[in-house]
């Protein structure tokens, strides 16, 4: 089957489209958000909770762009498709028609960056040279980007940055087999290190 690769604005004015079936029609932003989350889950799901629709701001700015471009007019949150939006939205729909739409195929920012902030550690150079023995516990702490001092909250919330990160990743492997050596690598921490974590997790 052809694919397409869409822009997430594009699959924006999509689902609009659809739910609307092409009319300037009042649509409720929890209604755009549900339905976007049914068609394209992995775009559209709340970040770290793949279960959930993400209702963030992520979302919004997308809608409010699409606004100041004239495709979408919006009122206390009710979006409704312009002219110029439902003549796109149409050409949308045909141009899409038996076509499978590829969701999201790049990482997001943040994630990005602690990839390549891992790649950097000293701690991850001697995993990948195999002196697996000269890795530390101050290795693990500046893997998860904190120190030893650092207060529990805190390294609860990068932990779990870095656990969403691996996550990430873990999809992309196929595609970019680098990937792999880092979440080796965070498999060997968390094993290794694991009374620290049990400790801030009030274990």
């Amino acid at each position: 089957m052809e694919k397409i690769n869409l822009t997430k604005q594009e699959k924006i004015i999509l689902v609009i489209s659809e739910i609307s079936n092409l009319k300037q029609e009042n649509i409720k932003f929890e209604d755009i958000v549900v339905a976007l989350y049914k068609k394209f889950p992995n775009d559209f799901h709340l970040k770290g909770h793949k279960n959930y629709p993400d209702s963030g701001d992520s979302v919004k700015r997308a809608l409010y762009t699409l606004r100041d471009r004239g495709f979408l007019y919006v009122n206390n949150m009710i979006f409704k498709m312009t002219d110029k939006g439902i003549d796109f939205g149409e050409k949308m729909i045909n141009s899409v028609h038996g076509i499978k739409i590829i969701e999201k195929d790049n990482l997001d920012r943040y994630i990005i960056n602690e990839i390549n902030r891992i790649k950097k550690l000293e701690g991850f150079a001697l995993f990948l040279s195999g002196e697996r023995e000269g890795i530390f516990d101050t290795d693990f702490y500046n893997y998860l980007g904190i120190t030893a001092r650092t207060e529990k909250s805190d390294f609860l919330g990068r932990f779990g940055i870095i656990k969403e990160t691996m996550e990430k990743i873990s999809n992309y492997v196929r595609t970019e087999p680098s990937y792999r050596k880092i979440l080796e690598y965070h498999e060997y921490l968390i094993n290794k290190f694991r009374n620290i974590i049990d400790y801030n997790l009030g274990k």
